[in-house]
């Protein structure tokens, strides 16, 4: 299922950075965004790789990495969005300082967002709560009601997931108190009404992000109330799942990608004719 991911992701990033058309700062954040799909997706390909192999699973130390780096792919996929949606706040609500406009800021706000994934897991290596799963049959967090767990959800996924709903808010208002002014043309209108529907569909990213992480929540409720006693097809529901929805993203951004989605089907033409 994951090489849907792999494949499609693969064809944005290569589509964009080998065409000069489309190195713009939207591709430039899609290509962030198809980055992480991409690693999460090949990580857990590993994850099952390594799980056929492994004996002895619970004891080694590539459980961990391999833990390590799922966290790591998924947090990047939560903070790409966040990413993305700041990136529409500079360019509606703070269009005049130019320098937020640049390659050069938005790069800088893209390795923080890095930067932050890559540093969140390390505080779940010391409690030793990144483990094998043997209901889930992958390395991953443990699902257990531990107040390390929850302040590691809450930054990973409640920041990214919040932070983009109030930014949404916030950039509504100001458009719709734009459109509503006299002296609003029609030029202004169309760009704040293409924007709008960027952050829609930012907004529907993070809704099937939330999907993937709901059963994930119900699982780690389930543990709180009677630790250990969760059942096993709800460990395998959330696997797939997450599976389901990597795919999905992907796919929703390829399709709403009009540009490079184009350039790759007249490719396949000249291929086929």
């Amino acid at each position: 299922m994951q090489l849907i991911s792999i494949l499609l992701s693969s064809i944005l990033i290569l589509i964009i950075a080998f065409h000069r058309t489309l190195r713009t700062i939207p591709n430039l954040l899609t290509v962030n965004s198809s980055l992480a799909i991409f690693i999460y997706a090949l990580i857990l390909i590993a994850q099952l790789i390594a799980g056929l192999q492994s004996i002895n699973k619970e004891k080694e130390d590539m459980c961990i990495f391999l833990s390590y780096f799922t966290a790591v792919a998924a947090d990047a996929i939560c903070y790409s969005y966040l990413v993305t949606a700041i990136s529409q706040y500079f360019f509606n609500i703070l269009y005049r300082r130019k320098y937020l406009l640049t390659f050069r800021t938005h790069w800088i706000i893209i390795c923080i967002s890095w930067f932050i994934s890559c540093l969140l897991p390390l505080l779940l290596c010391f409690p030793n709560i990144l483990q094998y799963s043997s209901e889930m049959h992958i390395c991953s967090l443990k699902l257990s009601f531990q107040w390390i767990t929850f302040c590691y959800m809450g930054t990973a996924i409640g920041i990214p997931y919040f932070g983009i709903i109030i930014i949404y808010r916030y950039i509504v208002r100001h458009t719709r108190r734009i459109n509503t002014m006299a002296i609003a043309t029609t030029a202004t209108q169309t760009v704040s009404n293409r924007d709008l529907r960027v952050l829609k569909n930012i907004l529907t990213l993070i809704g099937i992000l939330g999907t993937a992480g709901l059963p994930s929540l119900i699982l780690l409720i389930c543990n709180a109330i009677s630790p250990g006693q969760a059942p096993v097809p709800l460990y395998l529901f959330c696997t797939l799942t997450i599976s389901f929805c990597t795919n999905i993203q992907i796919s929703f951004i390829f399709i709403m990608n009009k540009k490079a989605r184009d350039i790759f089907w007249n490719r396949i033409r000249r291929i086929f004719h």
